[in-house]
C-alpha cells in the first residue's frame, strides 16, 4: 500500500532537522505513519541506517513499525535501501539495552534475559536460601514473590542504590542480584539499570555515541525514570531526539513510568520544535468529544484538543 500523503504538522515533524522534537500524537492520528515516513526520509537524505535507534514500547508495536519503515523507505529510495535494514534498531528499550550490554561490556557476552514467567520460576526455586517468604505475612510463596518483585521495580525504576535499602530488604535484594550474576541472567528492569551504569564508563559511551545520530522515542508518555535517565544519557551533542507521545495516554504509572518526562520535555532539553498530531481518523466525533471533556480534567496536563478528521483539516 502507497504511502497515505500527509500535510500540516504531520508532515512538518517528518521533515523537520536540526534540533530536537516533540510530536504530541492524539489516539487515532497515525503516528505510526508519521514516524515512519521521518525515518525514510532519513534515509533518503544519506543519514546512515546505523545511526538511527527507534525505541518502541512492545515488540509488537517494533514489528509493525520496522514493517512500515521498510515499506515506506523502499518506496522514496528504492528496494536496495533493504540491504541496510540490518543495521537500523527498531525495537524495545530492554532489546536495545541488552544489546549495548552485549555489544560493549565483555561480562555480558554470556548473560540470558529471563521473562517474568521464567523469573518467577527462579525465585520459587531459591526462595528457601533468599529467605523470601518475609515479605508476606501469611507466609505464602507466590505473595511473597510477589511483593519481593513490586520493591525491586521500584528500586530498578528509579535507580536506587540497592545497598541503601533498609533491612532485611536490603540482605535478600542483594542476595537475588549475586544470584543473578551467578546465572549469569538479567530482568528486564537489570537490563536498563546494567545499560545505564554501562554508559557511564566515558569509553562505552563514546562508542555508543559515535553512530548515533537519530534517536526516536515512541510512547514517550510511559517511559519510567531509569528509562528516561538512558535516553538522556544517549543524546548526546550529535544526536537528534524526537519523543512520540500523549500524556492524556500515559496508563502505565502503576509500573513506574512519569508522565512528566514528556510534560516538562521542552523544559529539559533545549532547542526543541514541538509538533501536534491531533486529528483522531479512527474514532466517531461522540467518542472524541466524550474522550476532550474527560481530558480536560486530567490536572497539569499538556493543552490540547483532540479533533475529527472533517474538523481538524
Amino acid at each position: 500500500m502507497s504511502a497515505p500523503q500527509l500535510e500540516g504538522e504531520a508532515l512538518a515533524a517528518v521533515r523537520h532537522r536540526g534540533s530536537h522534537l516533540q510530536i504530541i500524537a492524539s489516539a487515532g492520528s497515525g503516528k505510526t505513519e508519521v514516524v515512519s515516513q521521518r525515518v525514510a526520509e532519513l534515509l533518503r537524505s544519506g543519514e546512515p541506517a546505523a545511526g538511527i535507534v527507534a525505541f518502541t514500547f512492545t515488540e509488537r508495536a517494533a514489528a509493525e513499525l520496522r514493517h512500515r519503515i521498510a515499506e515506506r523507505a523502499a518506496e522514496v529510495v528504492g528496494p536496495q535501501v533493504l540491504d541496510q535494514f540490518g543495521a537500523l534498531f527498531v525495537g524495545t528499550i530492554h532489546s536495545y539495552c541488552f544489546q549495548l550490554l552485549q555489544t560493549h561490556v565483555p561480562r555480558y557476552e554470556t548473560y540470558d534475559v529471563l521473562d517474568d514467567k521464567q523469573l518467577t520460576a527462579l525465585l520459587t526455586r531459591e526462595a528457601h536460601r533468599l529467605d523470601i517468604r518475609q515479605f508476606d505475612a501469611n507466609k505464602r510463596l507466590f505473595g511473597s514473590i510477589r511483593r519481593f518483585l513490586q520493591a525491586v521495580d521500584v528500586v530498578e525504576n528509579e535507580l536506587l542504590d540497592p545497598e541503601s535499602m533498609p533491612d532485611p530488604f536490603r540482605q535478600v535484594l542483594l542476595a537475588y542480584l549475586a544470584t543473578l550474576d551467578r546465572y549469569r541472567l538479567l530482568t528486564f528492569g537489570q537490563q536498563t539499570v546494567r545499560a545505564v551504569q554501562a554508559l557511564d564508563d566515558p569509553v562505552v559511551l563514546g562508542k555508543v555515541r559515535a553512530t548515533l545520530r537519530h534517536l526516536i522515542v515512541d510512547e514517550y508518555q510511559d517511559v519510567n525514570p531509569a528509562q528516561e535517565r538512558l535516553i538522556a544519557t544517549l543524546t548526546g551533542p550529535d544526536v537528534e531526539l524526537c519523543v512520540v507521545g500523549d500524556d492524556d495516554q500515559a496508563i502505565y504509572q502503576w509500573r513506574g513510568s512519569d508522565v512528566g518526562n514528556i510534560v516538562t520535555f521542552t523544559d529539559r532539553y533545549e532547542g526543541v520544535e514541538t509538533f501536534e498530531i491531533v486529528t483522531n481518523r479512527r474514532s466517531r466525533p461522540t467518542i472524541i468529544e466524550t474522550a476532550n471533556s474527560f481530558a480536560a480534567t486530567i490536572p497539569n496536563r499538556l493543552s490540547k484538543l483532540m479533533g475529527t478528521y472533517g474538523t481538524c483539516q
